[in-house]
């Protein structure tokens, strides 16, 4: 739990550090003909969101803990990695997300959307850290037990799309995301190796325990709506 709240905390400091202190005279789009043809799908933030819990994933399904420490690595090296790269090549989304003016927020899912737009630096982009850290936290996983990597892996492929539909990110941004995932997987996670019977999940309790997570995640979200009575918290 300390390792988890720890690079919690370096990714927060340290994402929001960097979002907000870009020069927005240094950021450029990376919008492809792609990009132009990809929908705005509001209720798709609901899978963008979903990136959140699922990056505590392996908390409540890795048991062994030399795996566990290799993908706090792998996320540490992530977060730094992609911290570097907003830095020297910030990438600007307000050319790309839709006019929050015109999202309905009597409506949970354009609420929600309006709620990332305000919260989200619109400059940390490339590589799209959400996608690297989805696609590590499968390969952590599916290390630990191949069921619930399947199931983890089936769940990065919406995420991957989410982002774009949800028009946070560039086709680019998705790329790049992967590619750095599959360098840290390799560098990092590829070469772990279990002692032999040794326990690596925590099976169904450990799922459960996740499902109840989300679900109160979801749920804090959505009393925020109601509270808020469709207003953006300030």
């Amino acid at each position: 739990m300390t390792l988890a709240a720890s690079v919690s905390a370096f990714f927060v400091a340290g994402y929001f550090g960097v979002g907000l202190n870009v020069d927005p005279g240094r950021a450029r789009p990376l919008g492809t003909a792609l990009d132009a043809r990809i929908p705005f799908v509001a209720s798709s933030v609901w899978i963008y969101l979903g990136l959140f819990p699922t990056a505590f994933l392996p908390l409540f399904v890795v048991r062994c803990h030399r795996l566990f420490r290799r993908t706090i690595l792998a996320y540490v090296l992530a977060i730094a990695t992609s911290l570097v790269l907003f830095a020297a090549f910030p990438v600007e989304a307000n050319s790309l997300r839709v006019d929050a003016a015109s999202l309905d927020l009597t409506h949970f899912a354009p609420w929600a959307v309006a709620l990332l737009y305000r919260l989200d630096p619109p400059y940390n982009l490339f590589p799209s850290l959400h996608l690297s850290i989805a696609l590590l936290a499968a390969a952590s996983v599916w290390k630990a037990s191949r069921r619930i990597g399947a199931g983890a892996f089936a769940a990065v492929l919406p995420i991957g799309a989410s982002i774009c539909t949800v028009k946070q990110h560039f086709v680019l941004d998705a790329a790049g995301g992967a590619g750095l995932a599959l360098v840290l997987y390799a560098l990092v996670l590829y070469r772990y190796e279990p002692v032999s019977g040794e326990p690596l999940a925590f099976g169904r309790r450990g799922l459960y325990a996740y499902a109840g997570v989300l679900f109160l995640s979801y749920a804090a979200l959505y009393a925020v709506f109601l509270a808020g009575g469709g207003m953006i918290p300030s």
